[in-house]
């Protein structure tokens, strides 16, 4: 039975690996968009307040993620979606950005903000089909980075 919830001590790198060997398998070109000092220490660059990095575990095993980072007082990033392909189609990146989507509720957000290129098309199409629309392309190089939002409510506590 997959478990999703935050991630625990010992999971930084099975987590790490994860997204590097999905982002280096399915989208080499992409790693230059995505700087990947945060997976060195996933506690300390998700640690802090309204933010969060969670994990589908499966028996102990990491098989999906996904992570929140304050932008600012109401707007949260959506980063790191990503699920092992052997355990794709059960809806795990489904029920990982339901959760993130629920932590930023909780914190207070007005908004999530999802970056991602172009050929990232199965997170476009989680994104849309959790509400978020499409904002923004931004041509880079021979691809496309498309930003999604979800505006969540309105009188958020954080907002000033």
């Amino acid at each position: 039975m997959i478990e999703i919830r935050k991630i625990r001590k010992g999971e930084e790198k099975p987590a790490k690996e994860l997204i590097e060997s999905v982002m280096g398998g399915e989208f080499p070109g992409a790693t230059q968009s995505y700087p990947a000092d945060d997976l060195n220490s996933l506690h300390d660059h998700y640690g802090g307040l309204g933010e969060a990095f969670f994990v589908a575990v499966d028996n102990d095993k990491v098989v999906g993620t996904v992570a929140v980072k304050k932008d600012d007082e109401r707007n949260a990033l959506l980063r790191r979606i990503m699920v092992n392909p052997n355990y794709r189609k059960q809806r795990i990146g489904y029920k990982l950005m339901q959760k993130a989507i629920q932590f930023c509720l909780e914190v207070g957000y007005q908004e999530i903000v999802f970056r991602a290129t172009e050929d990232m098309k199965a997170a476009g199409k989680l994104c849309q089909d959790n509400g978020f629309q499409e904002k923004a392309r931004i041509p880079v190089g021979g691809n496309a980075l498309v930003m999604y939002k979800l505006f969540l409510k309105e009188n958020s506590p954080l907002a000033s």
